[in-house]
């Protein structure tokens, strides 16, 4: 959406470059993306150089550096040494410079502590590190304040080192290192380093432009420093340093990309040469007071507009919090209009919801062009929040710990009293109203904690149709999960109904809070590897969701009458849940089992930053009042002779129902015995990973209206047990015209060399009750596509809406899709 709208993977049009300006689209554009924050790549040395070590080296100089490197490296090291007061290690880019160093440094006695919002490369090299057997963990880069010092306290009694892995600046939300936060960090215990990538704060601060962190902290034996010779620097590849030589060479010697990836390349290194020896001398400073001058500029005139700006500081990447990535990119298109090029940070470089605008200042800004984006954002940022409806509150809400409280840069006072409250002059005259989407007069949403408060009869008609989602059924489902003493079984429940004037429902909806598996729309492969992982902590990769429905239901659970302001009503609908889903502080919201393709459901869900996610297919057997005989008949001449034999060798198999409906089940070992036949099969399908049902389930279904449980006995004459017990089970939900599946267990023993076995005559007796009943829909659930198919069950797609509001184990997941041979989660 983002490319298609132009402010995403574009491609400039100019045949010359100068550096402010750029050309997209037909249009000239001044552009505030550069991260060239002094403006060199045009300084006459950096040119010269690159034409002087191209003619004296050539192009390129295709050699590992295992063996032999070209001339100017040697003198470029020395005077990167020079500058940064340490001993520097070049790499061909930064993010394999990281790979190059953390596995080297940090062993298997050693652990790391990762910011979760450190630079992508920099994590990606800590994973490397963990599977050479260092410890690592992940803090929350909203949470450094409260967890960083007591993971690293936990870690530095255990291990011989502890690195702490942070940036310098921030790339997305442009705020800097806590240094206060690091220097307590060092001080929990003597094995303790600070490793920072500080790519954003090379050149524009710091003696000989050595960068902003070291502005700050001194390069000593607990320090190990990752920068770039790009950006700022204007060249290429990237460097580190080390206090000492005896940990540099060690990296260059062992540190593998250093040997085995391409080298820096002379065209480079010369323009790198250049710009070493421009920072070693006097003209930097004047570079830096333009660009401090610029970056000056621009703060006051932010503040002069009142406009939304996250972390206040000295550094070049000021982020204006939006919201939902649909305003960022309104202003983004609006500011194009206008002339000026900013650039959004949106899900996955930011979590969802926590979208913006950002944009880049360098030297080479005059300031009337700094005057004018600011002015034009000015007009534009109100605009976009206005339309989309974003309030103060709610920024202040999404991003209130987004960043450390030292990382804000603005006056205590400012700083607790949020974004929006005391300095966004132009929101706070905005009433808190007017951040939903306006309802029609009359209209209103109501909010209930219990299914009893609600009136049965019309929830049912609402949900006609709906799966196992009648009165009875939720109230059944209420009572089961209510005390539990395992965390997955405690869930949590709300009811949202909007009315229209007359007091009609118009839409309705019910979500549940609950622990789920992070692996749960994963493929099976990854699952059962994270299933492995699970052998010690059952909870690993678990996150408390807002799931619409619940894990005892299946199928749509939006009643939403489309024939009038649907749309508003839905987000009426959806902004409550978003307002529990920050009160309940869930991992994220997951809207889920929409049926087929709605384009106008899926632009207004992407719209409120809704990532779609395919879901396996859902069956239907439509039974019309057909017979079994008819099925037969009517299916292919294939199908036709499997399922003549399936009937045929159903005749040991008896069936019984149990419940309200049917006997009384009156064996007390039956509802043990029937749970775990359904831990047989929730053991074997893991392509939709969930915790499994608690064991009062079988009781609670057998008591309750909503359902049936219909259990299958093998003679023992043909086999079956001695004692009579069931092979196989299902438990559905009666509702009218519908007849909905929902669960069943069997006993394997009984389905292995049986080609007409238990499940197979499991599937036949389903579709026996639905006929028998008279219902002309028989739901069927997702999962075993062929086999139902057999019957005549047509496949229907289905899909889920997820909002992710933290992604804090995204990586430690894609890590185990990458161990597994996949490339994304839930692919394929």
């Amino acid at each position: 959406e983002a490319r298609r709208r132009g402010v995403l993977f574009q491609v400039c049009e100019d045949e010359t470059l100068r550096g402010r300006t750029v050309r997209i689209g037909g249009r000239e554009l001044c552009s505030f993306s550069s991260c060239s924050y002094l403006g060199l790549e045009f300084h006459p040395a950096l040119v010269e150089g690159v034409i002087d070590a191209t003619r004296r080296f050539g192009t390129q100089f295709s050699s590992s550096r295992g063996y032999l490197s070209a001339p100017p490296y040697r003198e470029l090291e020395e005077l990167l040494s020079e500058l940064f007061g340490g001993h520097a290690l070049i790499s061909s880019s930064t993010s394999m410079g990281h790979q190059m160093v953390l596995p080297v440094i940090a062993t298997e006695r050693d652990a790391i502590v990762v910011d979760n919002q450190a630079h992508r490369s920099l994590q990606i090299a800590a994973t490397l590190a963990q599977a050479s057997g260092a410890t690592v963990e992940t803090v929350r880069h909203r949470e450094l304040d409260g967890k960083a010092l007591e993971t690293v306290e936990r870690l530095a009694r255990r291990h011989r080192t502890v690195y702490f892995a942070c940036d310098g600046v921030y790339s997305m939300y442009g705020d800097c290192a806590p240094f206060g936060l690091l220097q307590q960090v060092l001080d929990v215990a003597p094995n303790v380093r600070i490793y920072v990538d500080d790519a954003h704060g090379m050149s524009w601060a710091g003696k000989h432009g050595r960068g902003y962190f070291l502005s700050r902290m001194p390069l000593d034996e607990r320090v190990v420093l990752g920068t770039s010779l790009v950006k700022a620097f204007a060249a290429g590849g990237g460097c580190f340093v080390f206090s000492s030589e005896e940990e540099r060479e060690r990296v260059r010697i062992c540190g593998g990309p250093y040997v085995f990836s391409g080298p820096l390349q002379p065209p480079m290194m010369g323009a790198a040469l250049a710009s070493a020896r421009l920072h070693l001398s006097g003209e930097l400073e004047g570079l830096q007071r333009v660009y401090r001058e610029r970056v000056d500029l621009c703060n006051v005139l932010l503040a002069e507009h009142g406009l939304p700006l996250l972390s206040r500081n000295d550094g070049p990447i000021f982020f204006l919090p939006l919201g939902r990535a649909e305003a960022a990119m309104s202003v983004a298109e609006r500011m194009m209009d206008e002339g000026y090029y900013v650039t959004i940070s949106t899900y996955p470089s930011v979590p969802t919801r926590r979208a913006g605008i950002r944009l880049t200042l360098t030297s080479l800004h005059t300031p009337g062009e700094v005057r004018g984006v600011v002015e034009a954002l000015a007009r534009h940022v109100p605009r976009a929040l206005e339309e989309h409806g974003v309030t103060a509150g709610e920024l202040d809400a999404l991003f209130h710990d987004a960043v450390p409280r030292e990382s804000r840069g603005f006056p205590a006072r400012e700083a607790d009293g949020g974004i929006g409250r005391l300095r966004i002059a132009i929101y706070r005259e905005r009433p808190a109203a007017e951040a939903r989407t306006a309802l029609p007069a009359g209209w209103k949403v109501e909010v209930r904690r219990t299914v009893r408060d609600l009136d049965a009869a019309e929830w049912d008609r609402c949900m006609a149709g709906h799966g196992a989602s009648s009165w009875a059924a939720l109230r059944t489902a209420e009572e089961l999960f209510r005390d539990q003493p395992r965390r997955e079984h405690r869930w949590e429940w709300r009811y949202l109904t909007v009315r229209d004037e007359a007091g009609a429902p118009r839409a309705a909806t019910y979500f549940v809070r609950a622990l789920h598996k992070d692996d749960m729309f994963s493929q099976e492969r990854v699952s059962r590897e994270v299933e492995r992982l699970r052998g010690d902590d059952p909870y690993l990769l678990t996150s408390e969701v807002l799931m619409q429905g619940s894990l005892l239901s299946e199928g749509n659970h939006l009643f939403l009458d489309r024939t009038g302001p649907w749309r508003e009503a839905l987000a009426a609908l959806v902004e409550a849940m978003l307002e529990q889903a920050a009160e309940w502080k869930v991992s994220s919201v997951v809207l889920r089992d929409f049926a087929g393709e709605d384009p106008e459901l899926e632009a207004w869900m992407r719209g409120r930053d809704f990532l779609k996610v395919p879901q396996l297919h859902t069956h239907q057997l439509e039974l019309g009042g057909s017979t079994e005989a008819e099925m037969v008949a009517g299916a292919s001449k294939r199908t036709r002779r499997f399922l003549r034999e399936l009937v045929e060798a159903s005749a040991p198999f008896r069936a019984r129902v149990l419940g309200v409906h049917g006997e009384q089940a009156d064996d007390p070992g039956l509802a043990a015995h029937l749970h775990r036949l359904y831990l047989q099969v929730a053991s074997r399908r893991q392509r939709i990973n969930v915790f499994t049902l608690p064991e009062g389930l079988v009781p609670a279904l057998l008591a309750s209206p909503a359902w049936e449980v219909v259990v299958l006995t093998l003679d023992a004459e043909a086999g079956g047990p001695e004692d009579g017990r069931p092979v196989a089970w299902y438990a559905a939900h009666r509702g009218g015209d519908d007849y909905a599946v929902f669960m069943c267990g069997v006993d394997y023993a009984y389905v292995a060399d049986r080609e007409y076995g238990a499940y197979r005559q499991l599937l036949l007796r389903m579709t026996r009750r639905a006929r028998e009943l008279g219902t002309r829909t028989l739901h069927w659930g997702m999962d075993a596509d062929l086999e139902k198919g057999r019957f005549g069950a047509e496949a229907h797609p289905t899909s889920a809406y997820v909002l992710v509001r933290d992604h804090d184990h995204g990586e430690q997941l894609q890590e185990i899709v990458r161990s597994v041979g996949l490339t994304a989660v839930g692919q394929g």
